[in-house]
């Protein structure tokens, strides 16, 4: 197992307009959650959709739903309020995430307690994550915000979907790096962080995890105990299945440098549905505050 120590001190985050992205390849990826009532909404194509960059309207390629494949990094909170029963719990939680990956998909695991341990790299492998997962044990602190950049550390580059699940059940209280220089790390990143937490009645949330959520376009689930864990991973994995990829070449959006991505509707069909949340990236680039193309 290696240590990971994540001592990359960060500039300190600029303020950013909300719906902007970079891209550092002229073919931009948004991926876009629809919901209504909550629930996702399916059945979607190109011609529901219409994306503004820097103001004029894109051709949309067709949609990659289900089919694009997804890494998976598993952050797990192993400190030692998580031994005992708690652990177990998450364990068959993790592996039931696992169980919902498929052929050409891959995943990793990383323990956060007093540091950041890298438990199983990015493989295609899952018995060797889930071997992992069984052997793991509970003790020490919580770093919460330097486990979650390690995380944004280990996503490989290139155009393939990363999912950065990270599940805690406390409040950050050993991580050497700023909660908002990670923030803004994670908001220009290709990795969208889904968060599961253990909320109980009058419990302290941990604003960091809602904080790096919103920045990357992912959800935060919450469970009232342990005995809901599964079901809130499951839930996880429904909602990274449910998003749309689109994507576009942008002719005539500028010369290279920053864009502006606005004007994203969907359907611009059916009014009733509307996107819940949109990330931008690139084939081969970062993705995150601003768009540049070029």
């Amino acid at each position: 197992m290696k240590a990971l120590l994540a001592a990359t001190v960060l500039a300190a985050a600029a303020p950013q307009e909300p719906p902007v992205f970079r891209a550092e390849v002229g073919v931009v990826r948004v991926e876009v959650l629809v919901t209504r009532g909550g629930a996702p909404v399916r059945g979607l194509s190109g011609a529901d959709f219409e994306v503004r960059d820097n103001g004029r309207l894109q051709a949309l390629e067709p949609i990659l739903e289900e089919e694009t494949p997804v890494d998976a990094l598993q952050v797990l909170d192993l400190s030692g309020s998580m031994a005992g029963t708690k652990l177990e719990a998450l364990k068959a939680a993790g592996r039931a995430f696992l169980d919902g990956l498929r052929g050409g998909e891959q995943a990793a695991l990383l323990a956060l307690h007093h540091e950041v341990r890298l438990l199983e790299p990015l493989t295609a492998d899952l018995g060797a994550v889930r071997w992992a997962l069984e052997r793991a044990s509970a003790g020490g602190s919580t770093a919460l915000v330097d486990a979650v950049y390690s995380a944004l550390r280990l996503r490989e580059p290139g155009d393939r979907r990363t999912a950065i699940v990270v599940f805690s059940d406390g409040i950050d209280n050993m991580s050497w790096l700023a909660a908002s220089d990670v923030v803004e790390a994670a908001s220009r990143s290709n990795a969208i962080v889904y968060g599961v937490a253990v909320v109980g009645a009058g419990d302290r949330k941990e604003r960091f995890l809602g904080d790096v959520v919103r920045a990357t376009g992912g959800r935060l689930f919450e469970a009232s105990s342990e005995r809901d864990l599964r079901v809130r991973f499951l839930d996880v994995l429904g909602d990274i299945r449910a998003r749309y990829v689109l994507s576009y070449l942008p002719p005539g959006a500028g010369s290279a440098g920053w864009h502006a991505l606005g004007g994203l509707n969907a359907p611009c069909r059916r009014p009733a549905r509307r996107p819940r949340r949109a990330r931008a990236s690139s084939s081969g680039g970062a993705a995150g505050g601003r768009s540049r193309t070029g």
